[in-house]
């Protein structure tokens, strides 16, 4: 029966969060043993491995290119309004504006370039090209502006990750890959007949369910940083994630399958994504800080959007 396909959502979703930390825990142990400095390990590779979901559902959705989309720009808003919305209400978290900067100018400049691209109704190759060339940038300058003050913090430090054997690294890397690359496939295949049972377009599974599915390595990781009261990994595992959300993620997709906008995408989706990302590009650079109340702010916001387009399917071109 087809509806064995559904099976591929609980199945992937599983299969995603394993891949995505066997991954970064490879990737991370290999960079510090190679010598790379944590700071930019967390601030690149972790980023990296904890979009890998979106990149790899991106590259298996190109006969759905409306998921593609939905998915960056869903798991975007779910990272700013319900990771760090709830993230803050469990504990305010504090963070100076002067030491992430970079990285905050960075995220908006990463949601404004969607919203730029999307103009013309279309996000092709050339886009992908341009989305992708941004990220080199990103990258570059993460290692040209940062890695000497994370250095004179971190000093010489040795970590028992350094001590990891590169096989061990390089099988976690490989096994991560796979576990990833399997759990989008079947994620994607029962989104898409959960799409066609239901009558939901492949813009509002996108936004919804593989954007929240792709995006639970990002929230994880925040409701553990804010329970362990690790406020810095909070604010740069999503301020990373959705720079490379949309510069790795959305640019490998864009150089596989022609990307289409819909209105709806472009008058609604895109600006809740850019007003949930500059709130908390406002409340940390005029408080130092998020707290319970501004994280309710940000929850408020994105509970509220899951919920227009549930009770106004058309907002997505589709309806339960």
């Amino acid at each position: 029966m087809a509806e064995w396909a559904l099976l591929g959502i609980p199945v992937g979703i599983v299969l995603l969060y394993i891949g995505s930390e066997a991954m970064v825990d490879g990737a991370k142990k290999l960079a510090i043993r190679l010598g790379v400095t944590p700071f930019v390990v967390g601030l690149t590779i972790v980023a990296i491995g904890s979009s890998a979901p979106e990149a790899i559902t991106s590259l298996v959705s190109g006969g759905n290119p409306e998921i593609i989309i939905g998915n960056i720009v869903g798991s975007n808003s779910a990272n700013a309004g319900l990771a760090i919305g709830l993230a803050a209400v469990i504990s305010p978290i504090a963070c100076k504006f002067a030491e992430i900067r970079f990285e905050m100018s960075a995220m908006m400049v990463a949601v404004l370039a969607i919203l730029a691209l999307s103009l013309n109704g279309i996000i092709g190759f050339i886009d992908g090209i341009v989305l992708l060339a941004l990220l080199l940038v990103f990258i570059f300058s993460v290692y040209k502006v940062k890695v000497k003050e994370a250095r004179t913090a971190e000093g010489e430090e040795e970590t028992e990750d350094s001590n990891v054997s590169a096989a061990l690294c390089l099988l976690l890397i490989v096994v991560g890959m796979a576990a990833l690359y399997f759990g989008a496939d079947w994620f994607v295949g029962g989104a898409v007949r959960l799409a066609e049972i239901s009558g939901a377009s492949d813009l509002m599974i996108g936004l919804i369910l593989v954007a929240l599915g792709s995006a639970l390595p990002e929230i994880c990781i925040c409701l553990m940083a804010a329970y362990r009261r690790e406020d810095e990994l909070v604010v740069s595992n999503i301020v990373g994630s959705i720079v490379f959300n949309t510069f790795f993620a959305l640019g490998i997709g864009a150089l596989f399958s022609d990307i289409p906008i819909r209105n709806e995408t472009m008058m609604f989706h895109i600006p809740v994504m850019v007003i949930l990302a500059l709130l908390v590009f406002i409340f940390v650079r005029h408080r130092d800080r998020i707290d319970r109340k501004e994280g309710a702010v940000l929850f408020s916001v994105y509970a509220a959007y899951i919920l227009s387009m549930v009770v106004f399917p058309q907002l997505t071109g589709g309806m339960f």
